[in-house]
């Protein structure tokens, strides 16, 4: 190193105030050009590169830094847009619709405020719609060919081995949003009724009930599933069954969590299978992404659009609810109305007569119009005052954590993080708790007050 040089390192220890600063090498000043550039540096003090040499110097910081994260992300999806688009969601809006009540919910005191954290999945399809209905077919003991449909269209391609029109067992395949197959035997159908030539139908009895037990349904659904891509093991079917038919269903798990996917199979009281259903998809994990708090979820449930379908365990409360609200009819108490007396009349030789009355012969008797009718007239309906809704305010107390089936604006499932909420009358709530800006949610939509007036 030459003196120009060992005087410009003296002048850097100097000042710098390094009185031991080390000297430095040859090697580090030439082999300076070859090193990137450092990045993200901000430490009160600056690197400036200059010809290949590389100096030190003191920097005092007097203007904000704003730093902007590399890692921001764009949303995942855009959410479906609006109500009907979903249509678990239509069914649970159309059950609070019948009851006409407006319910305001409030966070409890027994609600966490803690924020948190949860994964996001998407329901990829998985194979090829031919090959995911020739699975099926064969698991089913179904044989042909699979054909696109009549009615297959370029943004809903359909698949089919067997007839269209019911006549013979089918499975049928639509290759859009999970990928869903769904199979149907008309001939697994018990007759439940039979009518005569007047049009009396008069119900039949079970007479025999040759579906499977509870175990071999179980088994037999098991194979079923595997055969068409979904490995579940027996234990984890669930399987309801009276006179009629028996049922054998399942969810996918994801991540110790059942969904609202489901795959079923159902006997009919002949023993033949009569409708079997399933899905052909990949569980994608796209990452984990902050959630709010269950306190903060609770006002997100007068917003359809945080909508999502649960898993079976939060929908029990559901199907309870729809049953005690809808009681058969043979099961309700019957109430005895008198009937208006009618005038007393003796029967003569076993028939019953009424006396004639007068006919006077100056009066001529009308001949029977041959004339077509008139026209009905049409009059305006009247209008009916709709009932007031009842207002109900409901505290909520109580959270799950579960994933939810949602769709996004081009027909794509995805489960996310969300929470179940009972609600005091028997079902559950469920609302999406990611944070804003993950997903893309619709616009509003604004649904104009009635009237106060229905038309009859």
């Amino acid at each position: 190193m030459n003196a120009n040089n060992d005087d410009i390192s003296n002048r850097l220890r100097a000042s710098l105030g390094a009185a031991d600063a080390p000297t430095l090498g040859a090697d580090i000043v030439t082999g300076a050009a070859e090193r990137p550039a450092p990045h993200l540096v901000n430490r009160g003090r600056r690197a400036v590169v200059t010809g290949g040499l590389t100096l030190v110097a003191a920097a005092a910081v007097t203007t904000a830094l704003v730093v902007t994260s590399p890692f921001q992300q764009a949303p995942l999806f855009t959410a479906a847009g609006g109500p009907g688009g979903n249509q678990e969601m239509s069914a649970a809006a159309d059950s609070r619709m019948m009851v006409w009540t407006n319910y305001e919910y409030v966070p409890g005191s027994g609600l966490s405020t803690d924020t948190g954290s949860g994964h996001v999945y998407q329901l990829q399809r998985t194979g090829k719609p031919t090959e995911v209905a020739a699975a099926a077919a064969a698991a089913l003991g179904l044989t042909g060919e699979a054909a696109e449909s009549s009615y297959s269209t370029a943004e809903f391609p359909t698949y089919v081995v067997g007839p269209e029109d019911g006549s013979a067992p089918s499975v049928t395949v639509s290759w859009s949003g999970t990928g869903d197959w769904w199979y149907n035997d008309p001939a697994g159908y018990p007759q439940t009724y039979t009518c005569d030539d007047a049009g009396v139908c008069t119900e039949l009895p079970v007479t025999e009930n040759l579906a499977p037990s509870e175990s071999d349904a179980r088994a037999k659904a098991a194979d079923i599933f595997a055969a068409t891509g979904f490995d579940v093991d027996a234990d984890d079917i669930r399987v309801t069954a009276d006179d009629w038919q028996t049922v054998a269903s399942a969810s996918l798990v994801v991540d110790g969590t059942q969904t609202a996917l489901e795959w079923t199979v159902v006997w009919g009281s002949t023993g033949l299978i009569s409708s079997a259903s399933g899905h052909s998809v990949a569980v994608v994990d796209k990452g984990s992404y902050g959630t709010v708090s269950a306190k903060d979820a609770v006002d997100r449930l007068a917003d359809w659009r945080w909508f999502g379908a649960a898993g079976p365990e939060y929908q029990n409360g559901m199907n309870l609810m729809a049953a005690s609200d809808l009681a058969r009819t043979e099961d309700a108490p019957t109430t005895d109305i008198p009937a208006t007396e009618a005038p007393s009349v003796e029967p003569t030789d076993g028939a019953t007569t009424l006396p004639a009355e007068p006919v006077d012969p100056t009066v001529p008797t009308d001949p029977v119009p041959t004339d077509p009718m008139p026209e009905p007239t049409l009059v305006d309906p009247v209008p009916m005052p709709l009932p007031t809704p009842e207002t109900v305010v409901v505290t909520v107390d109580e959270a799950h954590k579960t994933l939810l089936l949602t769709w996004d604006a081009d027909g794509n499932a995805w489960l996310v993080p969300g929470f179940a909420m009972p609600h005091p009358d028997g079902w559950f709530n469920s609302v999406i708790s990611l944070v804003e800006g993950v997903i893309t949610l619709p616009e509003p939509v604004a649904i104009e007050p009635l009237n106060g007036e229905i038309a009859y």
